[in-house]
């Protein structure tokens, strides 16, 4: 969809209800955002004319110049179909439309919304909303209405995410920017009147810059569920695609109605669905994080669901081996020559008090060389599909360069490898040890499993269509 080219990267804008009297207006602190933090020339309008931020206001679109690309409305609802046709006639192709009031409040709302999606359509206008908080392209765009001071935005990374509401996106930016895993767009469709999910994931996918595509969805408008997943199934040939489907209760069926109008549907049908198509679904936020950092690294497919753990504390080791469980992934016993095999590489005066079944536990006596030699062997077994890394800094033979040292092994195998790591400041070169070197960090061992059950979803889907 060219609108959308032309939307995400823009060099001209314009925004439609900055205030001359009110500073902290949506209007206003988007168009703050258009011109000083992310330098598009931008020109402010109201009808009222007058200057903001120094800067002459333009009383209408027709009256501004005509280099403008993307247009940003934030005004009362029933002036949108207006400024919508003012877009129109000036060969306008891409529109952000914030306001709410649209079908989301009901019967008139609803017709409001009619009559805009008639004007999008006349003139071939890509809209996104109406009743969103925007798009966020990081060192792009940012034409959210709330303040950058008061809201975290993450860096540039591989991870798309298209949401119908806004609040939980601005929740997972929020906690990605803390875990510093970047984003290559986020987007709040709102409404989705004209432009669907399904528009931003066919977009995505042929993105090559974009390694996953992530999506919370309330319910699909009619026939957007089958284009969905019609989509879907030539994109996840490529990349994940995860969705976080809401509305799946009764009483969340009925809150989705309320909040975006769109409908709901049968939990059991979507997930079905999701599932032939080859749609990672995350039973919840926990998942949609854990699969958001796995999968902005190099995917390393799984064969089967059999896990190989090393440890240096049996206790995690064995909580470890409980979450494993609950998603059906398997700690094999290793056979005897694997556990010699393995018990040679370890320090002789640590030999015969580590244990080598799996979970492997150095205990707290192993030392980085250690690690990496038991490591070695592990990832080499044809019974191992994929190593958790269990990593306690607190043992003293382990050093800061553990994370890059155990990463080097990892990288001479085409097996999946995830580790944890307590998330402590004191352990950050540890931590950026692993990621810098492909190796993605887990903040808790129940992460950690999710995210080798989230290649292994993959990796069936992949072996399913045959491209694994």
């Amino acid at each position: 969809m060219k609108g959308l080219d032309i939307m995400l990267n823009p060099k001209v804008t314009a925004v439609v209800g900055v205030s001359t009297s009110n500073p902290f207006s949506p209007g206003n602190v988007i168009f703050r955002k258009l011109c000083f933090e992310n330098n598009l020339p931008t020109y402010p309008i109201n009808p009222r004319g007058g200057t903001v931020e120094g800067q002459p206001v333009y009383k209408s679109i027709q009256e501004a110049p005509d280099d403008i690309d993307l247009v940003v409305i934030s005004v009362p609802a029933k002036y949108v179909p207006g400024v919508l046709e003012q877009c129109g006639q000036k060969n306008i192709k891409a529109v952000i439309v914030i306001s709410g009031g649209f079908s989301e409040t009901g019967n008139s709302g609803a017709s409001l919304q009619d009559e805009v999606m008639e004007i999008t359509g006349k003139y071939g206008i890509t809209m996104v909303g109406p009743n969103c908080i925007g798009v966020f392209v990081p060192e792009k765009l940012d034409t959210f209405f709330l303040p950058s001071e008061r809201v975290a935005r993450t860096r540039k990374g591989s991870v798309a995410i298209i949401s119908q509401s806004g609040g939980w996106l601005i929740e997972r930016l929020e906690e990605l920017a803390s875990r510093d895993v970047g984003v290559a767009a986020a987007i709040s469709i709102g409404n989705a009147a004209t432009t669907k999910v399904h528009d931003f994931v066919e977009h995505f996918g042929d993105d090559k810059s974009v390694t996953a595509i992530l999506a919370y969805i309330e319910g699909f408008g009619q026939d957007d569920g089958r284009k969905f997943t019609e989509i879907c199934a030539r994109v996840t040939q490529k990349k994940p695609v995860i969705v976080l489907k809401g509305g799946q209760s009764e009483a969340g069926h009925r809150a989705t109605q309320s909040h975006t109008s769109s409908l709901a549907g049968s939990a059991v049908v979507a997930s079905s669905a999701f599932k032939q198509f080859g749609i990672i679904e995350a039973d919840d936020e926990d998942e949609v994080m854990a699969y958001a950092k796995l999968f902005s690294f190099p995917e390393r497919p799984m064969k089967g669901n059999r896990i190989g753990c090393l440890t240096v504390s049996g206790g995690h080791g064995v909580i470890a081996t409980d979450e494993a469980d609950q998603y059906g992934l398997e700690f094999p016993a290793f056979t005897e020559e694997d556990q010699a095999a393995m018990r040679a590489t370890v320090t002789p005066a640590y030999q015969g008090i580590a244990s080598f079944r799996n979970p492997c536990d150095l205990t707290g006596s192993a030392s980085d060389t250690d690690y990496e030699g038991v490591l070695r062997v592990m990832l080499d077994i044809d019974y191992v599909d994929a190593a958790l890394l269990l990593l306690l800094p607190y043992a003293p033979g382990i050093s800061l360069q553990i994370g890059a040292r155990v990463a080097n092994v990892a990288k001479l195998k085409n097996k999946t490898v995830v580790a944890y790591v307590p998330d402590l400041d004191k352990y950050e070169v540890i931590i950026r040890g692993f990621e810098i070197n492909g190796i993605p960090c887990a903040d808790t061992i129940e992460e950690a499993v999710q995210m080798i059950n989230g290649i292994r979803k993959r990796s069936k889907y992949l072996q399913r269509i045959g491209r694994l």
